[in-house]
């Protein structure tokens, strides 16, 4: 089957941009499982040489999304529905631990941030604007992760950002008609933190990372009343 040339790409932030796109292509099966990665064809169709391509493979390499042959090249591994659960069991490990210490560290500036990124969650979902939304969802996130003030917690976080952001944007193309309930387990999860609450914090930060796995993998499901901080009635998904 004939697949479309990829577009050439501006010569800013080659191998970012490079990185980004080959990702969403192989995440979205357009590079299918097993296909050789082939640099001077991938560089010919971007309009670039072959040293963006090939840190970009690198990049992937280190997801876990390109595998090395010796002496044959590079190809596409497969993102098993095992793979998407790992990530976010992995996201989520990292996540509780920063809530933790964001809790530890009772740090006002970090606590009104959580809630900025909040308002820009809920402003997109007023616009029904699916890229500010994802982005204001990774703000979020690194927002917590850099709050926690262990810098190697952060580092690692920050690894995963480019992945991340394909994941949840595919996730977010699956429930475009369900952000509420998105935003509502975000919102959650900032109000537990504020509790101070452990026990409720990590349960925040499970329940939406492990709900997101099960979007990409099976889609999204159907709603349901769950009770959030505080007693309050909320909509999930399950």
């Amino acid at each position: 089957m004939e697949r479309e040339d990829l577009p050439t790409l501006a010569h800013t932030s080659l191998a970012e941009a490079t990185t980004e796109l080959l990702r969403e292509r192989i995440i979205q099966g357009t590079f299918a499982p097993g296909e050789r990665l082939i640099e001077v064809e991938i560089a010919r169709q971007l309009g670039t040489s072959r040293g963006p391509v090939r840190e970009a493979l690198a990049a992937l390499r280190a997801e876990g999304l390109t595998r090395d042959d010796p002496h044959r090249g590079s190809y596409v591994t497969s993102l098993q529905d095992r793979d998407i659960i790992d990530v976010y069991e992995v996201r989520a490990a990292l996540e509780t631990g920063a809530a933790f210490l964001v809790m530890e560290r009772n740090d006002p500036e970090t606590l009104d941030r959580l809630e900025a990124a909040l308002g820009l969650m809920r402003a997109a979902v007023v616009a029904d604007d699916r890229p500010a939304f994802v982005e204001a969802d990774l703000s979020l996130h690194a927002t917590l992760c850099r709050g926690s003030g262990n810098e190697r917690l952060y580092r690692m976080s920050e690894t995963q950002t480019g992945l991340l952001r394909t994941l949840i944007r595919l996730e977010v193309e699956r429930v475009v008609h369900q952000f509420e309930p998105v935003m509502e387990e975000h919102a959650n999860l900032v109000a537990e933190i504020r509790s101070g609450d452990r026990m409720r914090a990590a349960d925040a930060v499970w329940t939406l990372f492990r709900r997101t796995s099960r979007v990409l993998i099976s889609g999204p499901q159907p709603e349901r009343e769950v009770t959030g901080s505080k007693g309050r009635s909320r909509s999930a998904t399950t």
